[in-house]
């Protein structure tokens, strides 16, 4: 069944995706809190999409800090 949180020990992993532009963005929020997906860099709001474990290949923190999930792409 698609879910749009994946648990990782204390936090879950979002994605959120413009259905305007195709962007997605992966982030960390702690287990069971509430979010309200954000704005696209495109102006648009994003939503959250659905999430599959197998779906994650890396972590990888850009220049700036944040962490992002890299997704497997077949």
């Amino acid at each position: 069944m698609p879910r749009s949180r994946l648990s990782l020990f204390t936090y879950d992993v979002l994605r959120e995706l413009c259905d305007h532009c195709r962007k997605e963005r992966f982030h960390f929020v702690p287990i069971g809190t509430a979010t309200v997906p954000g704005t696209c860099p495109c102006g648009n709001e994003r939503k959250l999409a659905d999430v599959s474990d197998t779906a994650i290949l890396r972590l990888v923190t850009q220049p700036n800090g944040e962490v992002v999930v890299v997704p497997v792409i077949r």
